[in-house]
């Protein structure tokens, strides 16, 4: 008889005559079988930015450590689609989300979304990279070129980037959308592309080989990095774990390191007014299909 099956037939004996006596025994029994099932399930979602193996390879240490740490059971959910995390976002349906400072905006706008935790190590910005061997050294020479993008979705690789060459420099290029940083910086190694655009934290985490060909021509103005975003229903009990469980991440040496693999290095509590506020106008216009 399986545990669901003895649940099941001690509550029967409970609420029978033949269960009267037994009834402190059989309340314990409850409480145990009770407080097992009673764990919280939460769905923990990661914007996608690189393959779905490498993400789930490097969040599944961080999320059971949460699971542990908090008591409850939160599951990993990765992305091969970026369209597919963005579906889920403007539908509300997962618990717990990491994603750009814009999909932070729109789950907050959208569904009510509290970010709980941000890196406080650097700001976020997008670059747009050339080979260091293409003669282009000057944002301006992308004129009529063919330009790479993780994209069409991404935030500061690709839809902060694009605005800015198009409105403040005025330049008509070619767009190529590949799916992924990796595929960007590979793309144009090969000669696909004449320059892509990524950001600091995968243009490093790139072999050595792949960062010695390439350089970057322009990076734009800094933000506050990805927020690590929480649904409103979730108990304010249950976000103060999660959240404190994160910080104390940097106080042991393995900690950082967990915090280093998923790129929150120096942790802080997040603010929606202070950390994202000021780029809800930016969000509205590059995200407006989310927000309908």
């Amino acid at each position: 008889m399986d545990i669901i099956s003895i649940h099941k037939y001690l509550v029967i004996l409970l609420i029978g005559k033949s269960g009267m006596m037994y009834r402190p025994l059989l309340l314990l029994w409850l409480s145990i079988f009770t407080n097992v099932d009673a764990a919280e399930t939460f769905i923990l979602a990661r914007a996608p930015q690189l393959s779905p193996s490498v993400t789930s390879k490097e969040w599944t240490p961080f999320v059971k450590y949460l699971s542990e740490k908090t008591s409850s059971n939160i599951i990993l959910k990765v992305y091969s689609h970026r369209t597919d995390f963005e579906q889920d976002i403007q539908e509300g349906k997962v618990d717990i989300y990491y994603g750009n400072p814009g999909y932070g905006v729109v789950g907050h706008l959208k569904h009510g979304y509290l970010p709980i935790i941000r890196s406080d190590q650097k700001e976020l910005k997008g670059i747009v990279v050339a080979r260091k061997d293409s003669g282009i050294s000057d944002i301006k020479q992308l004129h009529g070129q063919t330009i790479a993008f993780p994209s069409s979705s991404s935030f500061a690789a690709s839809l902060y980037l694009r605005s800015i060459l198009k409105t403040d420099f005025g330049i008509d290029f070619n767009t190529e959308y590949l799916g992924t940083h990796d595929n960007v910086y590979r793309s144009i190694l090969v000669g696909k592309s004449t320059a892509g655009g990524g950001v600091y934290r995968t243009l490093n985490r790139e072999d050595k080989r792949v960062r010695e060909q390439l350089q970057i021509i322009y990076e734009t103005p800094g933000m506050k990095p990805h927020p690590l975003m929480i649904s409103k229903n979730i108990g304010q009990t249950m976000r103060k774990k999660i959240q404190q469980a994160i910080l104390e991440l940097n106080t042991t040496n393995e900690g950082k390191e967990l915090l280093k693999t998923i790129k929150i290095q120096k942790p802080v509590k997040a603010d929606y007014q202070r950390d994202y506020k000021s780029i809800e106008a930016l969000v509205l216009n590059m995200y407006d299909y989310l927000l309908k």
